[in-house]
């Protein structure tokens, strides 16, 4: 009798094991088909991963074009315009992210790319590149009103809209992928676009960014929002200036905070001698707002001694889609 109930035992412990097994391989499937996956922890318990699995590449049917750089135009309100269009080596076979970025005062699209090289971080990860080429004389972008009137003359929102409604049409443009960078006049801008287009932008990177008042900024949506910026910069000063009517970082990142609706809880994301990284993570619709401030940074496009301003962005970009 013994030996039968020492049988009798282990049957059911085997049984136990097995429908726990059961339970918690089922557990597994349903949270990964949900876009989720629970996780076990040394010594018992679990917790649930919030990253969300590598989306299966949608095939693209849009005709095919050569890889690297070509100068593309558009008629936008009945002016030509003009942009730098980078495709990556890779280009053609599926919908890819598309980053469009904004050039500085008086640069050009070209200068832009020369300066960032932005299109070797495209080849790199497989986006699409754009770089729109302002108009005046110097090149300018009207992204709002300094002390002599507007920035420009042109409605480069509405060229924005056209250039975005051309890419998606004609090229493998991912549209729940879009992502707008700028420096400098061009941060403004990537202000003002992302106040007026939210619904077909999925997040914004500014560097230098001259952030000039413009009529208000009411998005569709909340956006993720990241801001680098030199803290002795003197063509867009850190802390404002009233006599350029240019808004100081702090009230930037503020107006973003609050459009966002982020709570007032900040932390440290990085700490060095020259480069402090700081994010607020609890705001709507899991968006976030980053800022790096860099201590003995001036007015330029970051290169890798000081910090790798390419793939911060770039890896800032890859966490959204919508």
């Amino acid at each position: 009798m013994r030996n039968n109930r020492s049988d009798s035992r282990r049957i059911i412990a085997i049984a136990g094991m097995a429908l726990a097994l059961l339970v918690f391989f089922g557990i597994i499937t349903y949270n990964v088909t949900m876009g989720r996956e629970v996780l076990a922890l040394p010594g018992g318990g679990s917790f649930l991963s919030t990253s969300t699995p590598t989306p299966t590449p949608v095939p693209c049917t849009k005709p095919r074009h050569a890889g690297g750089d070509s100068s593309v135009a558009i008629i936008s309100g009945g002016v030509k315009r003009t942009f730098l269009l980078h495709l990556p080596p890779d280009y053609g076979q599926h919908l890819q992210p598309l980053v469009v970025g904004y050039h500085g005062y008086s640069w050009t699209s070209q200068f832009m790319e020369n300066v960032t090289r932005l299109n070797v971080t495209a080849d790199h990860n497989g986006f699409i590149l754009a770089m729109p080429q302002g108009v005046d004389s110097p090149p300018s972008w009207n992204a709002g009103n300094g002390p002599y009137g507007p920035t420009a003359d042109a409605n480069d929102v509405q060229f924005s809209r056209d250039l975005l409604a051309h890419l998606t049409k004609n090229y493998c443009v991912d549209a729940h992928r879009v992502y707008l960078t700028g420096f400098s006049l061009g941060g403004g801008m990537v202000y003002r676009v992302a106040c007026a287009l939210s619904e077909q932008i999925t997040a914004i990177a500014t560097v230098s960014g001259a952030y000039y008042p413009f009529g208000g900024c009411h998005p569709a949506r909340p956006l993720p929002v990241l801001e680098i910026h030199g803290a002795v910069d003197t063509e867009a000063p850190y802390d404002g200036s009233q006599a350029m009517h240019i808004a100081s970082v702090h009230d930037y990142l503020s107006v973003w905070r609050s459009l966002d609706k982020c709570s007032s809880a900040s932390h440290v994301i990085m700490q060095t001698n020259n480069i402090t990284g700081t994010a607020w993570s609890q705001c709507a619709s899991d968006t976030e707002v980053v800022h790096y401030r860099i201590a003995n940074g001036d007015h330029h496009w970051p290169g890798e001694q000081t910090m790798d301003t390419n793939a911060t962005i770039w890896e800032f970009f890859s966490n959204y889609s919508r």
